[in-house]
């Protein structure tokens, strides 16, 4: 790929480099003994999780997922009575790249949308209903969230949850329970996160405090009897969902951190025990690899799925922009908006337009630097880094002497002006004697295939125009 920028990669260390390094060291043994384990003729555990967990780390999961597919088909690990298994069955479809809306003869998606009850809450039994499981509401919604939908009656479903939780700020797996659990509550703040909420929510406070109270000096827990692999992976998961180091400071005892106690169970070959000490266990060896690959890779994987398989309700998949919406929605350059939708037809501002140029060219690059060369880009303006950016780079440059415009629309002659520059073009676009200051870049940009569908220079581009380009511009 043709590119005159050449940004300096910088990762955003959010995590404490020496624990990330350790976790790293030991996903390989453990991924080796997760797919000889699982693919053994002997094996009739649950497949999803150790699915999720192996894609998680781009690992080959045809067969297994096969194997799961027609286990559905037949009934195996698989009932209408129980809603988990609708929805653990569609997080590891969607992990291993299929449809769950054509899954094993099932639409999955639409079974755990249906059987939504009207309070929000997500029923015990696609068949029959229920309203006392928390795990089954709880995993309806970050099953849908992962297959990139939006939630259905999500104020609702959020409140459902609030109201359930434990006067000590943690959950049960049943309403009925009233004493926490370690692994429920690690579990409830995925679905805070697949909700939308963050660690400033209340509820989710009480939470983390809850695990805090937890904690012992060596970064373990203790819950239903005992200490587990398990509890460490579940809030590993649930802290990483919201954006919380699990080996930071917050979590850090006089003995270890929640990263270093669940590497205390691990064994020699790379397997993981349930207890301390125990014999290796597979439950336990999965959800640590899903726990340490989500530190590993500093980012949930509920989350990354969820980029990868957003669906949008006005981009059909015959738009012309699907693709590439697709795409840049899941490098994390564009978003969509909370109601599920992208509004690709809306017009795209100077600001918007540069922040989406700088996050295409520079995926790894932390934005922290300011300008202060435009008297309309403050300092403080969400964002000045991105203009800075591209203002250094020549990519674009203010309306007016000491202006940038950010509220203002981007034309489609100025798109082409910026994708030509990144592309180290601009010496050729050249307009000649009596044409527009912009016609020689469009020339370039038509040759180079980068002008989208209903092209007019002076006009606004939209939000989907723009991701056509940029995706023609990253090929």
């Amino acid at each position: 790929m043709k590119k005159r920028i050449a940004f300096l990669l910088s990762l955003v260390l959010t995590m404490t480099v020496c624990l990330q390094a350790a976790a790293t060291s030991n996903l390989n043994s453990t991924i080796s003994y997760l797919e000889k384990n699982i693919g053994s003729n002997s094996y009739d555990g649950m497949l999803d999780w150790p699915i999720l967990g192996l894609a998680a780390m781009s690992k080959n999961v045809s067969s297994f997922i096969n194997k799961r597919e027609n286990q559905i088909r037949k009934g195996e690990l698989f009932t209408a009575d129980r809603s988990t298994d609708y929805q653990r069955s569609i997080v590891g479809a969607v992990a291993a790249g299929k449809d769950p809306r054509s899954f094993g003869g099932y639409n999955l998606v639409n079974e755990v949308k249906t059987s939504q009850l009207a309070n929000g809450k997500f029923g015990d039994s696609i068949a029959k209903g229920g309203s006392n499981l928390v795990n089954a509401h709880v995993w309806g919604i970050i099953s849908l969230y992962t297959a990139g939908e939006t939630i259905p009656n999500r104020d609702k479903a959020l409140k459902w949850l609030v109201d359930n939780q434990n006067a000590d700020g943690g959950f049960s797996i049943d309403t009925r329970v009233k004493s926490s659990d370690i692994d429920m509550t690690g579990m409830v703040l995925i679905a805070f996160g697949a909700l939308g909420e963050t660690k400033d929510h209340a509820a989710v406070k009480k939470a983390i405090q809850y695990l805090k109270n937890q904690q012992g000096d060596k970064g373990d827990f203790t819950g239903w009897g005992g200490s587990s692999s398990e509890s460490l992976s579940q809030v590993i998961q649930g802290l990483m969902m919201l954006g919380i180091d699990p080996g930071g400071s917050e979590w850090s005892k006089k003995d270890g951190d929640l990263v270093t106690a669940l590497l205390a169970y691990r064994k020699k070959d790379g397997s993981f025990s349930h207890a301390l000490n125990g014999d290796s266990n597979t439950m336990a060896t999965y959800q640590a690899l899903i726990a340490l690959g989500d530190y590993y890779r500093g980012e949930s994987i509920y989350k990354k799925l969820r980029r990868e398989n957003l669906r949008f309700s006005d981009v059909p998949q015959s738009h012309f922009a699907a693709s590439a919406i697709k795409k840049l929605v899941a490098e994390g350059v564009l978003k969509g908006f909370p109601d599920g939708t992208f509004q690709p037809n809306t017009a795209v501002k100077r600001q918007e337009f540069a922040t989406m140029i700088a996050l295409s060219m520079n995926k790894n690059k932390s934005f922290s630097a300011v300008t202060r060369n435009f008297k309309d880009v403050p300092t403080s303006h969400w964002a000045n880094p991105y203009i800075k950016a591209v203002s250094d780079q020549g990519l674009m440059k203010g309306r007016s002497s000491g202006m940038f415009a950010p509220e203002e629309t981007i034309t489609g002659a100025e798109v082409m002006t910026a994708l030509v520059h990144a592309l180290g073009l601009e010496g050729s676009a050249k307009p000649a004697n009596g044409e527009a200051w912009y016609a020689g870049y469009i020339r370039v940009a038509s040759k180079k295939g980068l002008l989208y569908p209903n092209f007019d220079a002076t006009k606004p581009a939209t939000r989907a125009q723009c991701a056509y380009s940029l995706e023609v511009l990253l090929k």
